[in-house]
């Protein structure tokens, strides 16, 4: 850690990002938020795209510390200039659902296809559900299914649920009900506790509440599929 810090104080880009994630995630640091916010702007200034958009779910998270929607927005949009497909989805989600800007199908459909083109999996199978449903764009159900197919072959399990079914799709609302309550009920099976540390280190079950309590409200939410980048020869974690 001293070392890490020692790096990401003289301007190492990666040490700086790694510093805003250990600082976010734990268990090594107590979660911080103004720490993560203050590490992860100076890599994302740096121009680094995981940075900003780790900096842009920052400010749109729940976490009032931190919390600033406007500032989340403009990050996200400059990862996904920057080439990050997981900020372009996010972006796509954020318009969709008009919960921090004015929902507007139509830019939801642009950053889905943004990053889907990019090879996001997700951002795949949102296109193939809004092609199928004609939200913000003419429906379209060999489209729809072209998204699917792409998304399934990427291990996508709902996709591969609608092409299986893509004969029965009358209406297609039905099976979006049926999609939305199968990923419900796999939510309500599924372990939520912190993994063990592949170092061997242990957490205590009072400490690894707190660092849960505190991940969840400072944007960790199970529907970002932010997974593990790797960036010059480092891995680095995600969601």
């Amino acid at each position: 850690m001293e070392e890490l810090e020692w790096l990401a104080e003289r301007g190492d880009t990666h040490a700086q990002y790694l510093m805003g994630q250990l600082y976010r995630d734990g268990p090594l640091l107590i979660p911080d938020s103004q720490k993560a916010k203050d590490w992860f702007t100076q890599a994302a200034e740096h121009g680094l795209p995981e940075a900003q958009y780790a900096l842009g779910k920052l400010f749109l998270s729940a976490d009032m510390e931190v919390r600033d929607p406007d500032e989340g927005i403009r990050w996200l949009k400059q990862a996904a200039e920057s080439g990050s497909h997981f900020a372009a989805y996010r972006l796509g989600k954020e318009y969709l659902t008009g919960e921090v800007v004015a929902k507007d199908t139509i830019k939801a459909v642009e950053w889905f296809s943004q990053s889907a083109e990019a090879g996001n999996q997700y951002a795949q199978y949102m296109l193939g559900k809004l092609y199928l449903t004609g939200q913000g764009v003419t429906h379209d159900q060999t489209r729809a299914m072209a998204w699917f197919s792409r998304s399934a072959a990427q291990g996508n399990q709902y996709a591969q649920f609608f092409l299986e079914r893509q004969n029965d799709l009358r209406p297609p609302s039905v099976m979006l009900a049926v999609t939305q309550l199968l990923y419900h009920m796999s939510r309500i099976f599924q372990d939520h506790s912190l993994p063990q540390s592949s170092t061997g280190l242990q957490v205590d079950s009072k400490l690894r509440r707190k660092i849960q309590a505190k991940k969840i409200a400072m944007g960790h939410k199970p529907d970002d599929h932010e997974e593990a980048q790797s960036q010059g020869g480092m891995v680095m974690g995600g969601i």
